[in-house]
């Protein structure tokens, strides 16, 4: 494969596509007791694959097994939780997810992996 080329892309025209509602990080400010509360621009929809971990790969990842993860393969750049940083949010199928980390091609391949957790039942 070439550098660039965009294998998720290729990929995605072999495999189904799933739709998710993509939630991107806005800010972060202190609120009257200091606490941070996070804001999120208005939701818009992103294609991409949605796959769950594999239960067997949570102790090799040091995931909590209490919780449910997936990985969201998209050809966007999408911001995972760093410091002064929430990350963005999707929901699919009801759930809401937090990205947590990316496996990130983004400058390479125009692609990213993100990790993330199921926060529960989108109540918004």
């Amino acid at each position: 494969m070439i550098p660039g080329s965009n294998i998720l892309n290729m990929a995605l025209t072999l495999i189904a596509k799933q739709l998710v509602a993509y939630f991107p990080f806005n800010s972060r400010v202190l609120n009257s007791v200091g606490q941070n509360v996070t804001a999120y621009s208005s939701p818009f929809p992103l294609a991409g694959s949605l796959q769950a971990v594999p239960r067997q790969l949570y102790q090799q990842f040091g995931l909590d097994l209490q919780k449910n993860y997936v990985t969201f393969y998209t050809s966007s750049n999408l911001l995972d939780v760093n410091r002064d940083v929430s990350g963005d949010q999707l929901i699919y199928a009801g759930r809401r997810y937090q990205v947590e980390s990316a496996n990130d091609w983004f400058a390479q391949d125009g692609w990213k992996g993100v990790l993330c957790i199921d926060t529960g039942v989108n109540n918004a």
